[in-house]
Protein backbone atom coordinates (compact mmCIF):
# COMPACT_ATOMS: atom_id res chain seq x y z
CA UNK A 1 0.00 0.00 0.00
CA UNK A 2 1.46 3.65 -0.88
CA UNK A 3 1.48 5.55 2.20
CA UNK A 4 -0.21 8.83 0.72
CA UNK A 5 -2.76 5.97 -0.38
CA UNK A 6 -4.54 6.81 3.13
CA UNK A 7 -4.29 11.23 2.48
CA UNK A 8 -7.23 12.74 1.19
CA UNK A 9 -6.30 14.90 -1.79
CA UNK A 10 -8.04 18.25 -2.07
CA UNK A 11 -9.34 18.34 -5.41
CA UNK A 12 -8.58 22.66 -5.45
CA UNK A 13 -5.44 23.73 -3.50
CA UNK A 14 -5.92 26.51 -1.22
CA UNK A 15 -5.79 30.10 -2.87
CA UNK A 16 -2.79 31.09 -0.18
CA UNK A 17 -0.47 28.00 -0.20
CA UNK A 18 3.08 29.35 -0.23
CA UNK A 19 6.62 27.61 0.72
CA UNK A 20 7.44 28.66 4.37
CA UNK A 21 10.99 30.27 4.32
CA UNK A 22 12.59 27.77 7.02
CA UNK A 23 16.17 28.72 7.05
CA UNK A 24 17.29 31.99 8.67
CA UNK A 25 19.03 33.61 5.58
CA UNK A 26 15.71 33.29 3.67
CA UNK A 27 13.96 34.47 6.39
CA UNK A 28 16.53 37.76 6.51
CA UNK A 29 16.06 37.86 3.17
CA UNK A 30 12.36 38.13 3.56
CA UNK A 31 13.27 41.18 6.04
CA UNK A 32 15.06 42.60 3.86
CA UNK A 33 12.54 42.54 1.04
CA UNK A 34 10.09 44.43 3.18
CA UNK A 35 12.54 47.01 3.74
CA UNK A 36 13.43 47.77 0.41
CA UNK A 37 9.81 47.69 -0.61
CA UNK A 38 9.03 50.36 1.75
CA UNK A 39 11.96 52.03 0.87
CA UNK A 40 11.07 51.96 -3.19
CA UNK A 41 7.63 52.35 -2.91
CA UNK A 42 8.20 55.64 -0.72
CA UNK A 43 10.66 57.16 -3.61
CA UNK A 44 7.56 56.38 -6.06
CA UNK A 45 4.84 57.74 -4.55
CA UNK A 46 7.50 60.58 -3.39
CA UNK A 47 8.18 61.72 -7.31
CA UNK A 48 4.79 60.66 -8.12
CA UNK A 49 3.32 64.03 -5.73
CA UNK A 50 6.69 65.90 -7.11
CA UNK A 51 5.15 65.83 -10.96
CA UNK A 52 1.68 66.37 -9.59
CA UNK A 53 3.10 69.85 -7.75
CA UNK A 54 3.08 68.50 -4.09
CA UNK A 55 6.03 68.04 -1.88
CA UNK A 56 6.26 65.22 -0.26
CA UNK A 57 6.58 64.38 3.55
CA UNK A 58 8.91 61.44 4.41
CA UNK A 59 6.36 59.84 6.66
CA UNK A 60 3.58 59.94 4.22
CA UNK A 61 5.13 58.31 1.29
CA UNK A 62 6.88 55.87 3.79
CA UNK A 63 3.83 55.53 6.02
CA UNK A 64 1.61 54.95 2.70
CA UNK A 65 -1.61 52.63 2.96
CA UNK A 66 0.16 50.95 0.07
CA UNK A 67 3.51 50.36 1.92
CA UNK A 68 1.35 48.89 4.91
CA UNK A 69 -0.56 46.32 3.31
CA UNK A 70 2.79 45.20 1.18
CA UNK A 71 4.49 44.86 5.13
CA UNK A 72 1.25 42.84 6.18
CA UNK A 73 1.19 40.50 3.42
CA UNK A 74 5.47 39.89 3.31
CA UNK A 75 5.10 39.08 7.31
CA UNK A 76 1.53 36.84 6.52
CA UNK A 77 4.09 35.02 4.13
CA UNK A 78 6.92 34.63 6.74
CA UNK A 79 4.53 33.45 9.39
CA UNK A 80 6.15 32.48 12.71
CA UNK A 81 7.62 35.02 14.98
CA UNK A 82 7.48 37.75 12.53
CA UNK A 83 4.29 38.04 11.80
CA UNK A 84 3.12 36.67 15.53
CA UNK A 85 5.19 40.32 16.35
CA UNK A 86 3.30 42.16 13.71
CA UNK A 87 -0.41 40.82 15.30
CA UNK A 88 0.78 42.07 18.81
CA UNK A 89 2.20 45.55 17.27
CA UNK A 90 -1.19 46.22 16.33
CA UNK A 91 -2.60 45.43 19.56
CA UNK A 92 -0.13 47.00 21.72
CA UNK A 93 0.95 49.56 19.03
CA UNK A 94 -2.66 51.28 18.66
CA UNK A 95 -2.31 54.37 19.43
CA UNK A 96 1.38 54.67 18.33
CA UNK A 97 1.02 53.28 14.66
CA UNK A 98 0.35 55.40 11.70
CA UNK A 99 -3.52 54.42 11.08
CA UNK A 100 -2.82 53.25 7.98
CA UNK A 101 0.01 50.44 9.75
CA UNK A 102 -2.52 49.43 12.67
CA UNK A 103 -5.49 48.68 10.16
CA UNK A 104 -2.75 46.58 7.68
CA UNK A 105 -1.37 44.96 10.53
CA UNK A 106 -4.42 43.99 12.32
CA UNK A 107 -5.08 41.70 9.15
CA UNK A 108 -2.50 39.17 10.48
CA UNK A 109 -4.74 37.91 13.12
CA UNK A 110 -7.32 36.74 10.47
CA UNK A 111 -5.10 33.68 8.92
CA UNK A 112 -1.55 33.34 7.55
CA UNK A 113 -0.71 31.84 4.20
CA UNK A 114 -0.48 27.89 4.06
CA UNK A 115 2.22 25.66 3.90
CA UNK A 116 2.74 23.65 0.38
CA UNK A 117 1.73 20.24 0.44
CA UNK A 118 5.13 18.95 0.09
CA UNK A 119 6.17 21.21 3.34
CA UNK A 120 3.29 19.51 4.96
CA UNK A 121 4.44 15.92 4.21
CA UNK A 122 8.17 16.44 5.68
CA UNK A 123 6.87 17.77 8.72
CA UNK A 124 4.65 14.81 9.28
CA UNK A 125 7.70 12.60 8.25
CA UNK A 126 10.00 13.68 10.27
CA UNK A 127 7.35 14.29 13.60
CA UNK A 128 5.55 10.87 13.04
CA UNK A 129 7.92 8.92 11.05
CA UNK A 130 7.84 7.65 7.11
CA UNK A 131 4.71 5.59 8.26
CA UNK A 132 2.74 8.33 9.61
CA UNK A 133 0.03 7.59 7.34
CA UNK A 134 -1.02 4.20 8.41
CA UNK A 135 -2.16 5.98 11.84
CA UNK A 136 -5.25 7.61 9.87
CA UNK A 137 -8.11 6.21 7.87
CA UNK A 138 -7.77 9.53 6.21
CA UNK A 139 -6.24 12.72 6.46
CA UNK A 140 -7.36 16.21 4.73
CA UNK A 141 -4.22 18.23 3.28
CA UNK A 142 -6.68 20.53 3.07
CA UNK A 143 -6.29 23.11 6.38
CA UNK A 144 -9.28 23.94 7.95
CA UNK A 145 -7.50 27.16 9.96
CA UNK A 146 -3.81 28.32 9.65
CA UNK A 147 -2.39 31.57 12.30
CA UNK A 148 1.28 32.52 12.51
CA UNK A 149 2.69 29.40 14.18
CA UNK A 150 1.13 26.35 12.30
CA UNK A 151 -1.95 25.08 10.43
CA UNK A 152 -5.04 22.69 11.38
CA UNK A 153 -6.08 19.71 9.29
CA UNK A 154 -9.33 17.20 9.80
CA UNK A 155 -8.27 13.93 10.01
CA UNK A 156 -9.74 10.44 11.66
CA UNK A 157 -7.17 8.04 13.75
CA UNK A 158 -7.66 4.20 13.14
CA UNK A 159 -9.40 4.17 16.09
CA UNK A 160 -12.21 5.95 15.01
CA UNK A 161 -11.03 9.14 16.74
CA UNK A 162 -11.99 12.03 14.47
CA UNK A 163 -9.25 15.00 14.98
CA UNK A 164 -8.32 18.24 14.47
CA UNK A 165 -4.49 18.12 13.54
CA UNK A 166 -2.56 21.29 13.92
CA UNK A 167 1.21 21.20 12.34
CA UNK A 168 3.67 23.48 12.81
CA UNK A 169 5.28 25.39 10.10
CA UNK A 170 8.49 24.30 9.05
CA UNK A 171 11.82 26.26 10.95
CA UNK A 172 9.32 29.03 13.14
CA UNK A 173 10.87 27.56 15.99
CA UNK A 174 14.21 27.65 15.18
CA UNK A 175 13.75 31.41 13.21
CA UNK A 176 12.71 32.57 16.45
CA UNK A 177 15.26 34.47 17.88
CA UNK A 178 16.18 35.83 14.01
CA UNK A 179 12.69 37.07 13.34
CA UNK A 180 11.98 38.62 16.29
CA UNK A 181 15.33 40.57 16.16
CA UNK A 182 14.89 41.48 12.62
CA UNK A 183 11.38 42.75 12.56
CA UNK A 184 12.36 45.02 15.47
CA UNK A 185 15.25 46.48 13.50
CA UNK A 186 13.38 47.25 10.89
CA UNK A 187 10.30 48.71 12.92
CA UNK A 188 13.00 50.84 14.23
CA UNK A 189 15.20 52.18 12.01
CA UNK A 190 11.68 52.27 9.14
CA UNK A 191 10.48 54.95 11.93
CA UNK A 192 7.57 53.47 12.39
CA UNK A 193 7.88 53.06 16.22
CA UNK A 194 8.54 56.36 17.24
CA UNK A 195 12.40 56.41 18.60
CA UNK A 196 12.09 57.13 21.42
CA UNK A 197 9.66 54.28 22.31
CA UNK A 198 11.27 51.43 23.94
CA UNK A 199 9.90 47.98 22.01
CA UNK A 200 12.94 46.09 23.60
CA UNK A 201 10.72 44.80 26.57
CA UNK A 202 8.04 43.92 24.13
CA UNK A 203 10.32 41.72 21.94
CA UNK A 204 12.05 40.09 24.67
CA UNK A 205 8.23 38.35 26.16
CA UNK A 206 7.66 38.13 22.28
CA UNK A 207 10.70 36.25 22.04
CA UNK A 208 9.82 33.94 25.45
CA UNK A 209 6.42 33.25 24.43
CA UNK A 210 6.89 32.33 20.93
CA UNK A 211 9.37 29.68 22.62
CA UNK A 212 7.03 28.45 25.14
CA UNK A 213 4.14 28.75 21.84
CA UNK A 214 6.35 26.26 19.20
CA UNK A 215 6.43 23.65 21.96
CA UNK A 216 2.99 21.96 21.17
CA UNK A 217 3.95 18.54 24.15
CA UNK A 218 3.40 21.95 26.43
CA UNK A 219 0.41 23.15 24.90
CA UNK A 220 -1.12 19.93 25.01
CA UNK A 221 -0.02 19.70 28.74
CA UNK A 222 -1.87 23.54 29.16
CA UNK A 223 -5.34 22.64 27.32
CA UNK A 224 -5.45 19.03 29.87
CA UNK A 225 -4.86 21.96 32.57
CA UNK A 226 -7.21 24.32 31.30
CA UNK A 227 -9.96 22.02 30.78
CA UNK A 228 -9.75 21.01 34.48
CA UNK A 229 -9.91 24.34 35.59
CA UNK A 230 -13.39 24.98 33.83
CA UNK A 231 -14.93 21.52 34.40
CA UNK A 232 -17.37 23.46 36.61
CA UNK A 233 -18.24 26.16 34.09
CA UNK A 234 -21.52 25.85 32.24
CA UNK A 235 -21.73 26.67 28.56
CA UNK A 236 -17.44 26.05 27.74
CA UNK A 237 -16.53 23.39 25.15
CA UNK A 238 -12.55 22.53 24.96
CA UNK A 239 -10.84 19.87 22.65
CA UNK A 240 -9.73 16.89 24.85
CA UNK A 241 -5.98 16.88 23.70
CA UNK A 242 -4.76 13.26 22.35
CA UNK A 243 -1.17 12.90 23.60
CA UNK A 244 -0.54 9.59 22.09
CA UNK A 245 0.01 11.48 18.13
CA UNK A 246 0.87 14.59 19.64
CA UNK A 247 4.55 15.33 19.36
CA UNK A 248 6.52 19.22 19.89
CA UNK A 249 5.86 20.47 16.68
CA UNK A 250 2.22 18.28 15.65
CA UNK A 251 -0.32 18.53 17.89
CA UNK A 252 -3.69 16.09 18.27
CA UNK A 253 -6.97 17.05 20.03
CA UNK A 254 -10.70 16.64 19.22
CA UNK A 255 -12.49 18.17 16.25
CA UNK A 256 -15.01 20.17 17.75
CA UNK A 257 -17.44 21.13 15.04
CA UNK A 258 -18.89 24.93 15.62
CA UNK A 259 -19.35 27.96 13.73
CA UNK A 260 -16.78 31.06 14.19
CA UNK A 261 -17.62 33.59 17.22
CA UNK A 262 -18.48 36.30 14.45
CA UNK A 263 -21.54 34.71 13.62
CA UNK A 264 -23.24 35.77 16.56
CA UNK A 265 -23.27 39.24 15.15
CA UNK A 266 -23.12 38.62 11.59
CA UNK A 267 -26.39 36.81 11.80
CA UNK A 268 -27.80 39.67 14.18
CA UNK A 269 -28.17 37.00 16.86
CA UNK A 270 -30.84 37.79 19.86
CA UNK A 271 -29.32 40.03 22.64
CA UNK A 272 -29.98 37.76 25.21
CA UNK A 273 -27.36 35.17 23.74
CA UNK A 274 -24.84 37.60 23.06
CA UNK A 275 -25.23 39.68 26.34
CA UNK A 276 -24.64 35.53 28.23
CA UNK A 277 -21.43 34.59 25.73
CA UNK A 278 -19.76 38.61 26.39
CA UNK A 279 -20.71 37.65 30.04
CA UNK A 280 -18.94 34.10 29.95
CA UNK A 281 -16.44 35.65 27.91
CA UNK A 282 -15.66 38.49 30.88
CA UNK A 283 -15.85 35.51 33.67
CA UNK A 284 -13.15 33.60 31.95
CA UNK A 285 -10.53 36.40 32.44
CA UNK A 286 -11.49 37.00 36.10
CA UNK A 287 -11.13 33.39 36.91
CA UNK A 288 -7.53 33.19 35.22
CA UNK A 289 -6.14 36.13 36.72
CA UNK A 290 -7.41 35.92 40.15
CA UNK A 291 -8.70 31.78 40.38
CA UNK A 292 -6.76 30.12 38.07
CA UNK A 293 -3.85 31.78 37.98
CA UNK A 294 -3.97 30.91 33.99
CA UNK A 295 -4.16 32.90 31.95
CA UNK A 296 -4.93 32.05 27.65
CA UNK A 297 -3.58 35.33 26.53
CA UNK A 298 -4.20 35.29 22.81
CA UNK A 299 -7.49 37.27 22.48
CA UNK A 300 -7.23 36.43 18.74
CA UNK A 301 -11.52 36.23 17.42
CA UNK A 302 -10.54 32.90 15.79
CA UNK A 303 -9.51 31.54 18.89
CA UNK A 304 -13.24 31.57 19.70
CA UNK A 305 -16.21 29.61 18.54
CA UNK A 306 -19.68 29.43 19.13
CA UNK A 307 -22.25 26.44 18.58
CA UNK A 308 -25.84 27.22 17.72
CA UNK A 309 -27.44 23.96 18.97
CA UNK A 310 -26.32 24.05 22.78
CA UNK A 311 -25.36 27.67 22.47
CA UNK A 312 -21.72 26.62 23.87
CA UNK A 313 -18.56 28.89 23.81
CA UNK A 314 -15.99 26.72 22.30
CA UNK A 315 -12.55 27.73 22.93
CA UNK A 316 -9.42 27.42 21.02
CA UNK A 317 -5.80 27.33 20.89
CA UNK A 318 -3.75 27.03 24.81
CA UNK A 319 -0.27 27.67 22.79
CA UNK A 320 -0.07 31.65 24.30
CA UNK A 321 -0.83 30.78 28.19
CA UNK A 322 0.57 33.29 30.92
CA UNK A 323 1.44 31.71 34.41
CA UNK A 324 0.56 34.77 37.33
CA UNK A 325 1.76 34.38 40.38
CA UNK A 326 -0.08 35.07 43.41
CA UNK A 327 1.96 38.48 44.31
CA UNK A 328 0.62 39.93 40.71
CA UNK A 329 -2.52 38.90 40.58
CA UNK A 330 -2.88 40.41 44.18
CA UNK A 331 -1.42 43.93 42.82
CA UNK A 332 -4.28 43.31 40.01
CA UNK A 333 -6.74 43.00 42.99
CA UNK A 334 -5.28 46.22 44.72
CA UNK A 335 -5.11 48.45 41.17
CA UNK A 336 -8.83 46.79 40.20
CA UNK A 337 -9.83 48.22 43.61
CA UNK A 338 -8.66 51.22 43.46
CA UNK A 339 -9.48 52.09 40.12
CA UNK A 340 -13.52 51.28 41.42
CA UNK A 341 -13.00 53.79 44.07
CA UNK A 342 -11.36 56.11 41.21
CA UNK A 343 -8.87 57.01 43.79
CA UNK A 344 -6.03 58.39 41.23
CA UNK A 345 -3.44 58.98 44.19
CA UNK A 346 -3.80 55.31 44.71
CA UNK A 347 -3.59 54.00 40.98
CA UNK A 348 -0.39 56.16 41.10
CA UNK A 349 1.53 54.58 44.31
CA UNK A 350 0.40 50.91 42.52
CA UNK A 351 1.83 52.02 39.07
CA UNK A 352 5.18 52.51 41.14
CA UNK A 353 4.59 49.11 42.44
CA UNK A 354 4.43 47.39 39.15
CA UNK A 355 7.36 48.86 38.05
CA UNK A 356 5.14 50.60 35.48
CA UNK A 357 6.68 53.70 36.77
CA UNK A 358 9.89 55.18 38.26
CA UNK A 359 11.02 57.79 40.18
CA UNK A 360 12.97 59.66 36.22
CA UNK A 361 9.04 60.09 35.29
CA UNK A 362 7.83 63.16 35.59
CA UNK A 363 4.77 63.87 37.96
CA UNK A 364 2.65 64.74 34.89
CA UNK A 365 3.34 61.47 32.68
CA UNK A 366 2.23 59.37 35.83
CA UNK A 367 -0.97 61.30 36.70
CA UNK A 368 -1.89 60.75 33.00
CA UNK A 369 -1.32 57.07 32.92
CA UNK A 370 -3.35 57.38 36.43
CA UNK A 371 -5.91 58.77 34.36
CA UNK A 372 -5.47 56.46 31.74
CA UNK A 373 -6.29 53.38 34.01
CA UNK A 374 -9.23 54.72 35.61
CA UNK A 375 -10.96 56.03 32.47
CA UNK A 376 -10.36 52.26 30.82
CA UNK A 377 -11.64 51.04 33.93
CA UNK A 378 -15.53 52.62 33.72
CA UNK A 379 -16.94 49.59 32.87
CA UNK A 380 -15.81 48.33 36.39
CA UNK A 381 -17.71 51.09 38.05
CA UNK A 382 -20.91 50.86 36.25
CA UNK A 383 -23.86 50.91 38.31
CA UNK A 384 -26.01 49.01 35.66
CA UNK A 385 -25.47 46.52 32.52
CA UNK A 386 -22.25 48.30 30.98
CA UNK A 387 -23.31 48.12 27.07
CA UNK A 388 -20.11 47.56 25.58
CA UNK A 389 -21.73 48.37 22.19
CA UNK A 390 -22.74 51.29 22.98
CA UNK A 391 -19.42 52.91 24.48
CA UNK A 392 -17.14 54.90 22.87
CA UNK A 393 -14.64 53.76 25.98
CA UNK A 394 -12.14 52.56 23.49
CA UNK A 395 -11.63 55.56 20.95
CA UNK A 396 -11.53 57.67 24.04
CA UNK A 397 -8.98 55.30 25.41
CA UNK A 398 -6.96 55.52 22.25
CA UNK A 399 -7.04 59.18 22.06
CA UNK A 400 -5.69 59.59 25.84
CA UNK A 401 -3.09 56.70 24.84
CA UNK A 402 -1.39 59.05 21.51
CA UNK A 403 -1.93 62.22 24.20
CA UNK A 404 0.80 60.27 26.64
CA UNK A 405 2.68 58.66 23.80
CA UNK A 406 3.11 61.66 21.94
CA UNK A 407 2.59 65.09 24.15
CA UNK A 408 3.61 64.00 27.63
CA UNK A 409 6.73 61.36 26.37
CA UNK A 410 5.29 58.41 28.03
CA UNK A 411 6.99 55.73 25.98
CA UNK A 412 7.48 52.87 28.58
CA UNK A 413 5.10 50.29 27.58
CA UNK A 414 4.20 48.06 30.27
CA UNK A 415 6.58 45.95 32.33
CA UNK A 416 6.98 42.72 30.11
CA UNK A 417 5.39 40.18 33.04
CA UNK A 418 1.89 42.82 31.85
CA UNK A 419 2.31 42.50 28.24
CA UNK A 420 0.24 39.65 27.20
CA UNK A 421 -2.18 39.97 30.23
CA UNK A 422 -2.92 43.37 29.28
CA UNK A 423 -3.62 41.92 25.18
CA UNK A 424 -5.81 39.54 27.03
CA UNK A 425 -7.92 42.21 28.71
CA UNK A 426 -7.89 44.34 25.74
CA UNK A 427 -9.76 41.91 23.53
CA UNK A 428 -11.79 40.69 26.03
CA UNK A 429 -13.25 44.19 25.72
CA UNK A 430 -13.23 44.56 22.34
CA UNK A 431 -14.99 41.16 21.70
CA UNK A 432 -17.54 42.27 24.20
CA UNK A 433 -17.70 45.43 22.32
CA UNK A 434 -18.30 43.11 18.77
CA UNK A 435 -20.82 41.26 20.34
CA UNK A 436 -23.40 44.35 21.75
CA UNK A 437 -23.09 42.65 24.76
CA UNK A 438 -24.60 44.17 28.05
CA UNK A 439 -22.48 42.54 30.92
CA UNK A 440 -22.99 43.48 34.90
CA UNK A 441 -19.40 44.03 34.74
CA UNK A 442 -18.90 45.80 38.52
CA UNK A 443 -20.87 43.09 40.21
CA UNK A 444 -18.90 40.65 38.63
CA UNK A 445 -15.61 42.11 39.65
CA UNK A 446 -16.84 42.77 42.77
CA UNK A 447 -17.33 38.78 43.20
CA UNK A 448 -14.06 38.45 42.64
CA UNK A 449 -12.29 40.83 44.44
CA UNK A 450 -14.32 38.99 47.72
Amino acid sequence: MNPMDAITRPSERPARASRVPSSRIERLFHVGVAAGGMAASAMFDGARKLVGGEVPELPDVLFSSNNAVALANRLSRMRGAAMKLGQLISLEGGSILPPAFSEAMSILGASADTMTERQLRRMLDREYGSGWSDRFTWFDESPIASASIGQVHRARARDGRTLAVKVQFPGVAEGIEGDVENLGTLLRMSGLIPSKFDLSPLIREVREQLLRETDYELEAKSLARYRDHVSDETGIRLPTPHFDLTTGRVLAMDYVSAEPISILWEKDYDRETRDRVGTLAQRLVLRELFEFRFMQSDPNFANFQFEPESGDLVLLDFGSMVEVSEELSGRYRRLIGAAIANDVSRVEDLLFDFGWVGPEDQANQVRGLAEFILLAAEPLRSKTAYDYGASDLAMRVQSIGMELTFNDGMRRPPPPELVFIHRKLAGTYLLCAQLGARVQTAEMVEEFLG
